[in-house]
């Protein structure tokens, strides 16, 4: 490894060039960890791309702006594996960006980096927030062959969708599914038209989903009759799949995404933006994603079970900084663990297993 000086020279000094490199150097991982075993099973591949933010402070931080949640910093795009929380693209943007800004073309580079083996024998499902209800998303995720699910934001075409569901009589609400079952939560669809050109006009489902408001809830102007309502929109025909399944699963992206962007700026540094060159953020933010990445599939791969849903801190403590010695002896070189280590056995697993993972030229 180089010296803390040199690695930060060569951060610093980054370029375009050097963070498609990174980015390249992410994708063949990718696809040879997903080729021994670690990639989503089931023949479906989600992605959930979202943005996030990453404070910065000092002056001088290019690419650094006052937010619209109130802080400055910078807004970057992550890109995430609903099924397995392996982080598929990293984008860096400026402070100010809009959410959505650019996301038509985010997915197409998140659905690039998902391995050809995979993506050919796989259904692709896109889930977004709000940032994605745009014609320009709706067309690429269309184009590449799969399927989507947005949260609808709140226009006056929705509004008046839910409305009008909302206070039909002949509505059939249907339980919702997992935890939403538990608050007592209903679903049901119509249909929502958007676009006002030939170009943009398509039809789609509109699911909504209406819980009950309990006692010190924040009211809002859209409840109804004591029911708060959240809609999604989706391209994916009835035929395939129910509305509660459908909305149950767009809900599971508050899980292992969710989860995953948490652990990418809490355990491997992408809360940092350590240099002041955009360029060189953005490179640091590709070599945290591949640790991410890296960690991951340790867990998966190598250690035991027990170990799967373990913390960057914990596989740093346990496994990647152990004080151990290097033997050279009868021509082999041999690792010597201290008899006082708490996860030796572990250790010895781990390392067993990945010795007899094959070897790539």
């Amino acid at each position: 490894m180089p010296s803390h000086t040199t690695l930060w020279r060569f951060v610093a000094a980054a370029d375009l060039g050097r963070v498609a490199k990174a980015a390249a150097v992410n994708r063949t991982m990718l696809a040879r960890a997903w080729a021994l075993g670690a990639g989503p099973a089931g023949g479906m591949v989600t992605v959930d791309p979202d943005a996030t933010s990453v404070a910065t402070y000092g002056p001088g931080k290019e690419g650094s702006r006052f937010g619209y949640n109130g802080q400055t910093g910078l807004s970057p795009l992550i890109g995430v594996c609903g099924e397995t929380g392996d982080v598929l693209a990293v984008r860096a943007r400026g402070g100010n960006a809009h959410p959505g800004r650019a996301m038509a073309a985010f997915v197409r580079e998140c659905v690039q980096a998902i391995p050809t083996a995979v993506r050919e024998e796989s259904n692709l499902w896109v889930r977004i927030d709000s940032a994605g209800f745009q014609h320009d998303v709706f067309a690429t995720i269309e184009a590449l062959g799969g399927v989507f699910s947005i949260t609808a934001t709140q226009r006056s075409n929705v509004k008046a969708a839910i409305e009008a569901l909302a206070m039909d009589p002949a509505t059939d609400w249907q339980p919702a599914l997992a935890a939403e079952a538990d608050k007592g939560s209903e679903i049901a669809e119509t249909t929502l038209v958007v676009g006002k050109t030939v170009k943009n006009r398509r039809v789609l489902r509109l699911i909504v989903r209406r819980q009950r408001t309990s006692a010190g809830d924040q009211l809002s102007f859209d409840d109804l009759d004591g029911w708060r309502f959240h809609a999604i929109v989706t391209n994916l025909p009835s035929l395939f799949a129910p509305a509660d399944m459908v909305e149950a699963h767009h809900r599971l992206r508050g899980g292992i995404p969710e989860d995953a962007i948490r652990q990418l700026k809490e355990d491997f540094g992408l809360i940092h933006a350590p240099v002041t060159n955009f360029f060189g953020n953005w490179l640091w933010w590709q070599a945290c994603a591949l640790a991410h990445n890296t960690a991951r599939w340790v867990r998966h791969l190598a250690l035991p079970r027990e170990f799967r849903r373990c913390r960057g801190k914990r596989l740093r403590l346990a496994f990647f900084n152990v004080a151990a010695r290097v033997v050279d002896h009868a021509r082999q070189l041999w690792l010597r663990l201290p008899r006082s280590h708490a996860w030796a056995d572990a250790f010895i697993e781990a390392l067993t297993r990945i010795r007899a993972l094959p070897a790539y030229a």
